[in-house]
């Protein structure tokens, strides 16, 4: 792509400059003329127009005869457009369930996306499995790799972003995997992971309820459950890459001083009180009691089943998806109190039925908060695929990398 370039104040610097300056300018503001953009950004037009023109070659912009004539009866103006599919990103989540990997455009619309099912992939080369899936995408939209600027990747555990390895990700059995390397390895591509709640909130931040937000937590239920943390417009991820490991928040003294089941090795205790398996465990543990006499499939109980069961007032149900939504609320009473968001969005599978537990999490909230946050349930389908095109626009080497760009 482009060259480093120091940043001093050479010409071939304030060049680039200039060129993120356009490029952004046209980004937001369709339709404009070369005289637009010098008046608006305060640059000569001969550097405008020269720049302009190697944007054109590089296919970052694209030219458009005016519909209107000139004020002055003169041929019509070229306007510049943003040209979103110049260029495209390879969104990869993985999680503990599934892996879902989409082919977007720099505006973070997905042409084509695919998923299949995380353990069984693990027994037989995941990597292979992810670079195949891309390829795929890619062919159904007549496209190749050449085409892609770079690949984000999102894991279900703490990642060194610096390294690009994933330290630990209970879910997958990962201590110190190179994912990035791997990825890269296999596709040939430049590649940029992250955690995958923190490129979910990338997602949010980009094209959610939450856009442009420069405050904002996502917490999502799941296998497991996360959070990812956006401070002052951006992403917090500590000091060991493992803000928002929620999961191992405890959110009751008593029943953490006891022995509880771990749903996978590593996890902690909120994980295992609030994710999908774990509301399926308790509910069967429930059902295994003695003086239960009902009848249930327990074989096919799943977390989706059991929230219905207790919309359809079931009092076993119940009491197992009022313990969930109690952890769940207690938990965000101490995020929010240490983050003071703007707002906090739930998202993952659990979330689906965030309407019908909400009210219950905002009267906890409400009783033990001084202040108010908004708290909503996701409405943006692929939140962590559009994240690791997010990831890819904040961290590759391009002249789409810019705070604010998106």
């Amino acid at each position: 792509m482009l060259m480093n370039l120091k940043k001093t104040s050479t010409p071939n610097y304030l060049k680039y400059l200039n060129k993120k300056k356009i490029l952004r300018y046209v980004r937001e503001n369709d339709e404009r003329s070369r005289a637009d953009i010098a008046l608006a950004l305060s640059i000569s037009k001969p550097t405008v127009s020269s720049i302009v023109d190697e944007l054109i070659e590089d296919g970052w912009i694209e030219e458009k005869d005016s519909l209107v004539a000139s004020s002055s009866g003169g041929r019509k103006p070229v306007h510049l457009s943003f040209s979103p599919d110049s260029r495209l990103i390879a969104g990869v989540d993985i999680g503990g369930t599934y892996v879902e990997i989409g082919i977007l455009n720099l505006n973070g619309t997905i042409l084509a996306k695919d998923r299949f099912e995380t353990q069984p992939a693990l027994k037989n080369n995941i990597i292979r499995k992810v670079g195949d899936c891309i390829l795929k995408l890619l062919g159904e939209i007549n496209r190749t790799p050449e085409h892609v600027m770079a690949v984000g990747v999102g894991a279900p555990g703490i990642t060194d972003t610096d390294k690009g390895t994933v330290l630990e990700a209970p879910s997958l059995g990962w201590i110190d995997y190179p994912l990035k390397e791997a990825v890269e390895n296999e596709l040939g591509l430049p590649v940029y992971i992250d955690n995958d709640v923190n490129v979910g909130v990338l997602g949010e931040q980009w094209k959610g309820k939450a856009k442009n937000a420069d405050h904002l937590i996502l917490i999502t239920l799941g296998t497991g459950v996360g959070c990812g943390i956006i401070v002052n417009g951006s992403l917090y991820r500590g000091s060991s890459f493992a803000a928002g490991e929620i999961g191992y928040m405890v959110t009751d003294k008593n029943e953490a001083n006891e022995e509880y089941d771990e749903i996978f090795e590593g996890y902690g205790f909120l994980d295992s009180h609030v994710g999908g398996p774990s509301i399926v465990k308790r509910m069967k543990k429930k059902l295994e009691e003695p003086d239960y006499h009902g009848t249930y499939d327990s074989e096919n109980l799943s977390a989706k089943t059991i929230f219905q069961l207790a919309k359809d007032e079931d009092p076993i149900a119940t009491e197992v998806i009022k313990e969930t939504v109690d952890h769940i609320a207690y938990a965000l009473v101490n995020v929010v109190c240490i983050f003071n968001p703007q707002c906090v969005i739930l998202g993952g599978g659990i979330s689906k039925s965030g309407g019908w537990f909400l009210p219950r999490v905002k009267e906890v909230l409400s009783r033990h908060l001084p202040l108010q946050t908004e708290i909503s349930v996701t409405e943006l389908e692929n939140v962590s695929v559009i994240g690791a095109g997010a990831l890819c626009l904040k961290e590759h080497e391009s002249l789409l990398k810019s705070e604010g760009v998106m």
